[in-house]
């Protein structure tokens, strides 16, 4: 995800359309990238994200599956690498 730079996020949000016309990714992992991007600006950038699942499908309004599958999506194709806690209530850590 984009940096501190000031206009490390323009270059992100064009990077991930250049890349998104040769290898499409679906609607779901497009709209939990952009919601990613939309927690990092929210936390000036400051990584890692934790994010709850839940919290995540209740913000784009599909199933904590649909998440699980876009997360899954993104990692395989090089948008974004998490960490799972293992089998604590605490939230999944994404960069």
């Amino acid at each position: 995800m984009a940096g501190k730079d000031g206009k490390g996020w323009l270059r992100e949000i064009k990077q991930f359309y250049i890349a998104h016309n040769s290898d499409r990714i679906s609607a779901n992992a497009q709209a939990l990238w952009h919601y990613l991007m939309y927690k990092a600006n929210e936390n000036w950038w400051h990584y890692p994200l934790c994010l709850y699942i839940p919290e995540i499908a209740f913000a784009l309004k599909i199933s904590q599956t649909a998440v699980k599958r876009a997360r899954e999506e993104l990692a395989a194709k090089g948008y974004i690498t998490w960490e799972s806690p293992g089998a604590t209530s605490r939230p999944d850590t994404m960069y």
